[in-house]
């Protein structure tokens, strides 16, 4: 545990996810403007999905920090 409460292995399971989602987000992008025709609307769901799950797990590593640095 570190100051903030949580596991240590929490914010390292965390980052791992960011960069795997941060290449999935990417991987969608590019399908979807080398276009796939039938699979672009998969694509496009699959994009917001990583990227709000990205954005969510971004925002919790960014508020770890946060708190680790003395700010409430």
């Amino acid at each position: 545990m570190n100051e903030t409460g949580m596991p240590r292995f929490r914010r390292i399971w965390s980052t791992v996810q960011v960069g795997v989602l941060a290449v999935a987000v990417v991987f969608c992008i590019v399908m979807l403007a080398i276009g796939q025709g039938k699979l672009d609307r998969v694509y496009a769901v699959a994009a917001v999905f990583f990227g709000l799950a990205l954005i969510g797990h971004s925002t919790y590593l960014w508020l770890v920090a946060r708190t680790g640095r003395g700010r409430p």
